[in-house]
């Protein structure tokens, strides 16, 4: 009886122990700091900072600042709506913690009050321009997207450009190079004769 009582313990003591040390490992990992979701909403900051400024500011820029800010959560809002289904298919797959869904949530709360503030806000500019101004913004984006895409297509072109250039080059080279050896062979055959 006492031979089987010492593993026994000894086993119940090393289980113990990797419980313990799981448990503590797993909060000091989780006590990490997160990272937020998205980085720091500059929009928002330049348009506060135009609010309250000292000097007058025109309602021009103030309601450029906004029209900014409106993008910015719209930009915010298709990103949230984008990885929404794939974070909820993973959560229920258990592939991502409950803290990373929280955050998550947090960060789509977080776009869905900026969203009201710019509505709010629009309406001290223009009636009813709570109405237009998302997809006056939405408009602005694709505009943006539109316009980097013809920048890449442009980069890529040249790009094309000066790789046939180069192989037309190298080509050129091998030529000459060809000519050249045909040349050296006709002369030394000539003076063979």
């Amino acid at each position: 009886m006492t031979s089987l009582l010492l593993p026994t313990a000894y086993l119940g003591g090393c289980i113990a122990a990797m419980s313990i040390f799981s448990h503590v490992y797993r909060r000091a990992k989780n006590a990490k700091a997160i990272e937020p979701w998205f980085p720091t909403n500059q929009k928002k900051e330049q348009y506060i900072a135009l609010l309250n400024t000292e000097e007058e500011t025109s309602e021009h820029h103030l309601k450029a600042a906004l029209l900014g800010r409106a993008m910015e959560a719209v930009r915010r809002l298709l990103v949230v709506q984008q990885e929404k289904p794939a974070l909820i298919e993973l959560m229920r797959s258990g592939h991502i913690g409950e803290d990373i869904w929280r955050d998550f949530q947090t960060a789509e709360q977080e776009t869905m009050v900026e969203v009201q503030e710019v509505l709010a806000e629009a309406n001290t500019y223009a009636k009813d321009w709570q109405k237009t101004i998302f997809s006056t913004a939405s408009q602005m984006l694709e505009a943006e997207k539109q316009k980097e895409a013809n920048k890449e297509v442009q980069l890529m072109r040249e790009r094309e450009e000066k790789r046939w250039a180069m192989e037309l080059q190298s080509e050129q080279l091998e030529d000459n190079v060809l000519n050249r050896k045909s040349e050296e062979k006709m002369v030394a055959e000539e003076e063979q004769k």
